[in-house]
C-alpha cells in the first residue's frame, strides 16, 4: 500500500518528471532525504517505470494522427508475436492495445499527412501477412492528452 507521501510524489512527478529533489520534497511536504527515498522505492518496486518528455507532434511536422483498429487473420502464437515485433520496432506507432470486440488490437499512429500515414497502413501493416483489416479513424482535435494515471489521495 502507497501512504499519502507516496502518493503525493507520483502525482507531482506525473506533472513534472523533471523536478529536483528540492522541489519535490516541498511540493509534498517532506524534507530532501526521505522525499528521495521514497521516490527511490517507488522506482525500485515500479511503479515508476521510466521519465520521458513530451513532445509537440506538430512542431516536428506530424500533422496526421489517427487510430488504426487492427483484426488479425488468426490468433496463433505465430502472428500475434509477428504483430508484436513488428509493433515494437514501428516508430510511427505510440500507442498499441489488444482490445475486445471485432477488432483485435487498436493502435495510435502519428505520420506527416495522410499519405504517410497510408503508405505505413498499406507497405507496413498490411504486407506483415497476418493482418486481415484494418480500419483507420483520423483524429481531427485532441481536447486532452494527460498522459498521466489518477492518483487517489
Amino acid at each position: 500500500m502507497l501512504d499519502n507521501f507516496e502518493r503525493l510524489i507520483l502525482k507531482f512527478l506525473q506533472q513534472n518528471g523533471r523536478a529536483s529533489t528540492q522541489e519535490l520534497s516541498d511540493a509534498v511536504g517532506l524534507s530532501p532525504s526521505p522525499c528521495w527515498r521514497r521516490m527511490k522505492k517507488l522506482e525500485d518496486e515500479g511503479y515508476i517505470t521510466r521519465y520521458a518528455a513530451i513532445v509537440d507532434g506538430k512542431k516536428l511536422g506530424l500533422h496526421a494522427l489517427a487510430y488504426v483498429h487492427v483484426s488479425l487473420m488468426d490468433h496463433s502464437e505465430t502472428s500475434i508475436d509477428l504483430f508484436h515485433s513488428f509493433i515494437e520496432t514501428a516508430e510511427e506507432v505510440i500507442e498499441c492495445a489488444s482490445i475486445t470486440g471485432e477488432f483485435d488490437f487498436v493502435l495510435k499512429v502519428a505520420a506527416t499527412d495522410p499519405e504517410d500515414l497510408e503508405r505505413f497502413i498499406m507497405k507496413r501493416i498490411n504486407r506483415l501477412g497476418v493482418v486481415r483489416t484494418t480500419t483507420t479513424n483520423f483524429i481531427l482535435r485532441q481536447s486532452k492528452v494527460a498522459g498521466a494515471l489518477p492518483v487517489a489521495l
